[in-house]
Order: C-alpha cells, then sequence, then structure tokens
C-alpha cells in the first residue's frame, strides 16, 4: 500500500517533509499525487492536517464541514490533525486581519476552535487530534499507516446501546457506523421506512445529500446482510 501525499501541499512545508521522512525510516512507500480529497490517503484512511490558524479559518469559512463530509464520503477512517500554539495562531490572524470590523476576540475563537472539536467528535465518525507541533501530527499519520496492515482483532466492548432519540427506525440506521440523526432522517425522509432503504438502488441513496458510495454501499449491507453484524 502507498501512502499519498496531496501534491498540492505547498513544496518545503515542514509537514510534508517530516512525513516523508518518518515513512522512509518505517519502509512506507510514498508518492506525492493530486488527491481530490485529504491531505494525506493510505487505503482507506485518509488524514486532513491542518495547522490551528488553518483550521480556524477553515471554521470561520465553514469548509471544514464540507471536507469531513467529502471525506466521510469516500473513505472508511476519517482523521483530522490539527497542529501548532493555538494562542500565537490567534493573534496572527487577529494582527493580520485585512477586515477592520473584525469582531472576533481572542476567547470568541478559542471557544470556536475547542467548539469545533467537540462538535467532530460528538456529531461525525471523524477523529479529530491536536498536537503541540508538525512532529507529532507526522509521527500520528506515518504511525497509523505503519499499523494499518497488520491484522488484529477489533476491540468489541460489550456495551448496551443507549436508545438516542424518540423513533426507533432512526436508532437503528444510527447503528450503522457513518450515518448519523440527520442523515438516517433524510433516507427515512427519501423511502419511508428501513424495509424500503434496504430494497434502495446503490444511486438513490448516493442522491441523497451527505452520501457517497462508500457509505451508501455500507447502508445497504448492514441492511441486507445474513451475516452476524457487530456495532
Amino acid at each position: 500500500m502507498m501512502l499519498t501525499i496531496d501534491s498540492r501541499e505547498r513544496k518545503g512545508s515542514k509537514l510534508v517533509d517530516l512525513v516523508i521522512k518518518k515513512a522512509d525510516a518505517l519502509g512506507i512507500p510514498n508518492e506525492k499525487k493530486w488527491i481530490e480529497v485529504g491531505d494525506y490517503v493510505f487505503d482507506d484512511v485518509c488524514f486532513e492536517a491542518k495547522s490551528c490558524l488553518d483550521f480556524i479559518q477553515s471554521i470561520l469559512s465553514k469548509r471544514i464541514w464540507t471536507q469531513i463530509d467529502n471525506m466521510d464520503r469516500h473513505y472508511k477512517h476519517n482523521i483530522v490533525i490539527i497542529y501548532g500554539d493555538l494562542d500565537a495562531d490567534i493573534s496572527s490572524l487577529i494582527s493580520n486581519s485585512k477586515n477592520t470590523n473584525f469582531v472576533f476576540s481572542r476567547h470568541n475563537l478559542r471557544r470556536r476552535f475547542l467548539g469545533a472539536i467537540g462538535r467532530i467528535t460528538l456529531d461525525t465518525d471523524t477523529r479529530a487530534f491536536w498536537v503541540p507541533s508538525e512532529n507529532e501530527a507526522s509521527l500520528i499519520i506515518t504511525t497509523i499507516c505503519k499499523m494499518k496492515p497488520i491484522e488484529r482483532p477489533s476491540l468489541n466492548p460489550q456495551l448496551i446501546k443507549r436508545i438516542a432519540t424518540d423513533d426507533m427506525r432512526v436508532d437503528v440506521l444510527t447503528s450503522i457506523k457513518g450515518i448519523s440523526v440527520k442523515k438516517a432522517k433524510a433516507l427515512l425522509k427519501k423511502f419511508g421506512s428501513v424495509v424500503e432503504i434496504s430494497y434502495a438502488k446503490l444511486s438513490e441513496i448516493k442522491a441523497v445529500e451527505g452520501f457517497g458510495t462508500t457509505l451508501a454501499e455500507r447502508v445497504l449491507e448492514v441492511l441486507n446482510t445474513e451475516d452476524k453484524v457487530t456495532i
């Protein structure tokens, strides 16, 4: 398997150089190539890497949510890695803003930064890491790539799944990896019932907002398999 690094990542980027150096040391094949979604891709794992400043700007523009949605549509495992000194980057953003009406205070920007990490954790299946520097970010990327090919049993704690809504149909659908309450309700609005969803064509599910090929295939596989499905 190949670690693909988006060719649009700027030349001389400290993170890119560190990722390549550590990947070479670990024997992970790597190449720079244009990637439609994400900054680094290894098999079915997609990484989006951002400095604290880039992350804040993507929150303000709301671009981060589009990026996470695209990652979820195309890959099974999605990770957002944020690196750097938050206070220093907030100071840079405020002092360099060309908008004289820039209304966000340090406290407000910090709150939005932490709130976005919380929202990613609670509302999506994407994992978010915040680390001090590019060095730690490169270690996370390359360590996960090194571990990925190893066949190992998944941890399956025996927990009772809590009913999250007052609609059992929604609870059934949200037990499928990648299906949020919003996506479950969108499916039910279009098809009417869980049974009708299971009869749908792949193209019909992909036509629902928020669903790409990977997620649509997962829904049909879970709803139609005769084998045991673990949560």
